[in-house]
């Protein structure tokens, strides 16, 4: 079992810990590259070799940079960055930084600063962090080939973005695992188990066998049209009654059909009444007036 394997890193951590990384090597060379421009213009110093290949070395490391924090995060270029090559380019830019630090040392040494001693001094502990940070990007290259050699895969490359892309037909807070299936299905049926009730149209009386007509009133199934006024029909003169039966039932009809479904009194119309006949009372059960 490898350190790697033994320190038990989350593989999602590697893409943004590279480029942290790389963004603190990258601001550091613009700092060298700074003060070195500050000691050459210093008085007495000298530009040599020594001093000027740390801040040649900061120009050379852009490539690097972009190529190293870059090219893993699109999948345009994800096929560039082999793990063995981005492992190559870290080791040769530690071992730059490492010569460039050693040969900024040398520079003070020598006593070549000039009136900007302090400024070079500077220089030379901005490249040993500068030197820190790419020993730290290497090992983080060794363990993404390292991963790569067991899973043929970058660690946490390929998963980036992916939390933003949420279904809007589907769960947002799904405890599901990150993958294709991370957001489960929403239910909106509570009886989606059911699937012997409620698939044909809808019958107003297939409930009708759970409760006893005995000791319950169940209204007619057929309701008046909407917008229609049951009331007016005794009003509406050079009028054929609808081709549907009137659930208020004639309200002049026969004692059988009073008896068999309900209606209410109504006025009649004008056409109804007949001077040649006797005046008689509304039809009506007087069978329950009091004595």
């Amino acid at each position: 079992m490898t350190l790697f394997e033994k320190l038990d890193i989350n593989p999602d951590t590697v893409p943004n810990t590279k480029l942290g990384l790389h963004i603190f090597q990258a601001v550091l060379g613009l700092v060298i590259f700074i003060l070195e421009i500050v000691l050459f213009r210093a008085d007495g110093s000298v530009i040599n070799g020594n001093n000027g290949w740390p801040f040649g070395l900061c120009f050379l490391s852009i490539p690097a940079w972009i190529y190293l924090a870059m090219a893993p995060r699109f999948e345009r270029t994800r096929k560039a960055a082999q793990p063995h090559a981005m492992v190559v380019v870290d080791t040769i830019f530690t071992i730059f930084w490492l010569s460039a630090f050693a040969s900024q040392a040398a520079y003070n040494t020598a006593n070549s600063c000039g009136t900007a001693c302090a400024v070079s001094k500077a220089i030379v502990g901005m490249a040993f962090f500068e030197l820190l940070a790419w020993v730290a990007t290497t090992a983080v290259s060794v363990y993404t080939l390292r991963y790569y050699q067991r899973t043929d895969s970058l660690p946490g490359y390929e998963r980036l973005g992916q939390s933003q892309n949420i279904d809007p037909d589907k769960a947002a807070f799904s405890m599901a695992p990150h993958d294709e299936e991370a957001y489960a299905p929403v239910q909106m049926d509570d009886h989606h188990d059911d699937h012997d009730h409620h698939e044909g149209p809808y019958d107003p009386d297939s409930f009708g066998g759970r409760f006893d007509s005995d000791t319950s009133y169940r209204p007619h199934s057929t309701s008046p049209a909407p917008l229609e006024n049951p009331f007016d029909n005794a009003y509406r003169s050079h009028s054929h009654s609808p081709a549907h039966s009137d659930p208020y039932g004639d309200p002049y009809g026969s004692t059988t059909s009073r008896t068999s479904r309900p209606h209410i009194y109504a006025p009649p119309a004008a056409e109804d009444y007949d001077d040649d006949r006797p005046v008689q009372f509304p039809s009506a059960n007087y069978d329950r007036t009091l004595h």
